[in-house]
């Protein structure tokens, strides 16, 4: 599988926002996992409603125009996809805009503590509760981040109050995992074993390189930002067909502080990955 997106440059590893200005391209990423992706969302809403959709009072509005939104950026800029609305099975907006595209998507709201997480459908959360989050201030969302709010808590508020309407932000988040499911909630994860048939031989097919492409956009005339979330897998021994990739790899794990390497799940299997890694560039 083509490795669409790998967000190392070789440099020691660090807390960055890392934002890269858009310059017309779409905030909507679309390939070949279109059906498949947006079955497994009709999937987790389903069965999962209260996990995956969350939203406080009096952003309706907001709502409705992110669902505009989408269709107006599928129309412009993907026109191979015919999203399918059911009429009258899916009220709320937010969620039917989710069901057309790959990503999952957030509203955020300005307040009087700062932006909060007014509502959002995350389908594909990577290690965190959106019940947990949902009506919070950005601080207390990213507090398990270690470091984050300490290095980066006053600049990301300062870039979400001087975000200009009409500019779109992208960034990206990565890890180590040893599933590429696309739904890895925190409580999932926390309660998901080390899997003892991850061994040496076969380390490259069973952890992933898992990649969030992140776009931030003002909605026009309002304190309100979308944020959206979209998710690529790839497997270890992928990443290494390129040595290049294995080596910025291998330098971002070892220059990553103990408590990120936690956060990350990583110790469970960083002693396989990490001579998987190094076996690859000998």
């Amino acid at each position: 599988m083509t490795v669409r997106y790998f967000p190392l440059d070789g440099t020691d590893f660090r807390l960055t926002m890392g934002l890269q200005a858009l310059r017309g391209r779409s905030f909507l990423d679309i390939d070949s996992q279109y059906a498949q992706d947006i079955a497994e969302k009709r999937r987790l809403l389903s069965d999962y409603r209260d996990q995956v959709f969350a939203e406080t009072e009096g952003t309706q509005s907001a709502l409705q125009e992110i669902r505009q939104l989408i269709m107006e950026e599928l129309a412009a800029n993907h026109r191979e996809i015919s999203p399918l609305v059911e009429s009258g099975a899916e009220p709320n907006p937010l969620v039917q805009a989710a069901l057309m595209v790959l990503e999952d998507l957030v509203l955020m709201r300005e307040s009087s503590d700062g932006y909060i997480l007014a509502a959002a459908c995350v389908c594909f959360p990577t290690g965190w509760n959106l019940v947990e989050k949902v009506g919070r201030p950005m601080q207390t969302i990213h507090q398990p981040v270690p470091g984050l709010n300490d290095r980066l808590g006053s600049p990301i508020d300062r870039f979400f109050r001087n975000l200009k309407p009409g500019k779109k932000v992208e960034r990206f988040n990565w890890g180590l995992y040893d599933s590429k499911a696309l739904f890895q909630p925190g409580w999932w994860r926390s309660t998901r074993p080390v899997d003892g048939s991850i061994r040496a031989e076969n380390v490259g097919d069973k952890i992933f390189f898992r990649v969030e492409r992140q776009t931030l956009q003002r909605l026009e005339d309002s304190k309100n930002i979308l944020f959206t979330i979209r998710i690529f897998n790839n497997s270890l021994a992928e990443i290494c067909v390129d040595l290049r990739r294995a080596e910025r790899l291998l330098h971002g794990l070892q220059t990553m502080g103990p408590d990120m390497r936690s956060y990350k799940s990583l110790p469970r299997y960083q002693a396989l990955i990490t001579e998987y890694l190094e076996r690859a560039l000998t």
